[in-house]
């Protein structure tokens, strides 16, 4: 596989527009800033319920490996904060930033500041937030109009189904 220095990523709003905010508190660090711009530059904005499961997100449990070798299990952060459990990577750091907006399988080409060259493959996102309390696309809720009436209960035919107003009479 060809390991990218630029790519097009995938990134919630709410992730897209937290970067906006990193842009002005990141004020001499170019290696950051530049990959900041062209992670902005390039991204494609969902909304949570639509972005993919297997898309590295802000507070994604992600498992990557770093030059093919080393394999770490991390959840990515706004700014370093601990995560209930297990280790975390600040997208405030290259290699955060680096697996943010990341699918499954793609790798990254990562430029540090003193010129070397690290590998980022994301190989899988353990866990998402925004897909956590999604239901399958598959489910389907019953429900029944209130104008229906129950199978056991009287029949009644109005004109309108639409129209529940029980007219005048009702007064």
């Amino acid at each position: 596989m060809t390991f990218r220095t630029f790519h097009e990523c995938q990134l919630t709003a709410k992730d897209f527009t937290y970067l906006q905010s990193l842009l002005a508190s990141k004020g001499d660090e170019q290696a950051y800033l530049a990959l900041l711009r062209e992670k902005l530059g390039s991204a494609t904005l969902l909304l949570d319920h639509t972005i993919d499961h297997r898309i590295a997100t802000i507070e994604s449990r992600v498992t990557f490996t770093l030059d093919g070798e080393r394999r770490e299990e991390a959840v990515l952060t706004r700014d370093g904060q601990t995560a209930a459990h297990g280790s975390t990577l600040s997208i405030t750091t290259l290699r955060g930033l680096a697996l943010l907006g990341l699918k499954e399988g793609e790798a990254f080409a990562l430029r540090t500041p003193d010129g070397a060259t690290e590998r980022l493959r994301l190989i899988k996102v353990v866990y998402q937030p925004e897909s956590a309390g999604r239901t399958s696309d598959t489910t389907v809720v019953a429900f029944q109009p209130r104008w229906m009436q129950s199978v056991a209960g009287p029949v009644t035919r109005r004109s309108d189904p639409f129209n529940d107003d029980p007219g005048p009479g009702a007064a």
